[in-house]
């Protein structure tokens, strides 16, 4: 692989490390740069009873909401949904599997899927708690209020864009063909910021390597005016396995 072209990691910090070392063993350049920061609000997780749905739309909401617990068993009754393989993996180290709802594996990780199994386990409407960020879509809220569902957002995190410096912002803008995982459209955000705040583009070609097609459009208006080919995209699914997969077959192609 060309030293001149490196991958560049955007996960936040603590998620990159095992990824980052696989991918330098097959000979990749790689760059840890986060372009958010995680922190976990002091608030408690919600009061859970049977019958009630836990919705949680990342694996920090599944961490947020297990440390406040301190090994609490989960409440006999309450069913827990989970935005995205990842989550839900996360998820089954704290609830029992059987009261886990989650897209099959290959499904895309978003909450259209999630609500497609809700809707197939015929769950009698009642409260819904959706665990995330103090940001985020609204969209499984107003379809689960529509169900007749009572739901409560509650945000256990707070999502921060991290300002890259000088150095970090020119390996990705002054790169000839560098392979770039961003995971959620925040991250996009993010990165355009930290560009724009140290007086850079974003560079002339760029190979995408991310979770889902609502992110990658925000990239493709991006690269709207650029000629074509300037911007290729990958989308994987969000294990380490498949984004190693996915990032090695970007960073090698031509």
């Amino acid at each position: 692989m060309d030293p001149h072209a490196p991958v560049v990691l955007t996960r936040p910090a603590g998620r990159n490390e095992s990824l980052a070392r696989a991918l330098r063993a097959a000979g990749a350049t790689v760059i840890e740069a986060p372009a958010l920061a995680i922190e976990r609000l002091d608030v408690e997780a919600p009061q859970l009873a049977a019958g009630d749905l836990c919705v949680f739309v990342s694996r920090q909401a599944v961490d947020a909401c297990f440390a406040g617990r301190a090994g609490a068993p989960w409440p006999d009754g309450v069913r827990a949904a989970a935005v995205g393989a990842a989550t839900a993996r996360a998820l089954r180290a704290h609830v029992p599997g059987h009261l886990v709802l989650a897209p099959a594996a290959g499904a895309p990780p978003d909450s259209e899927a999630l609500l497609a199994v809700i809707e197939a386990a015929r769950l009698a409407p009642g409260r819904a708690h959706i665990l995330r960020a103090q940001r985020g879509r609204d969209w499984l809220a107003r379809q689960l209020r529509a169900r007749g569902w009572a739901v409560e957002c509650h945000a256990l995190y707070r999502r921060s864009p991290v300002a890259w410096d000088r150095a970090t912002c020119a390996a990705l803008a002054q790169s000839a063909a560098c392979t770039l995982l961003l995971t959620s459209p925040e991250a996009v955000d993010a990165v355009s910021d930290s560009l724009r705040l140290q007086g850079l583009d974003w560079p002339p070609a760029l190979r995408l390597v991310t979770l889902h097609e609502r992110i990658a459009r925000r990239l493709q208006c991006i690269y709207a005016d650029r000629p074509a080919g300037a911007l290729t995209v990958r989308i994987s699914a969000p294990d380490e396995a498949a984004l190693f997969q996915a990032i090695l077959a970007s960073a090698r192609s031509d």
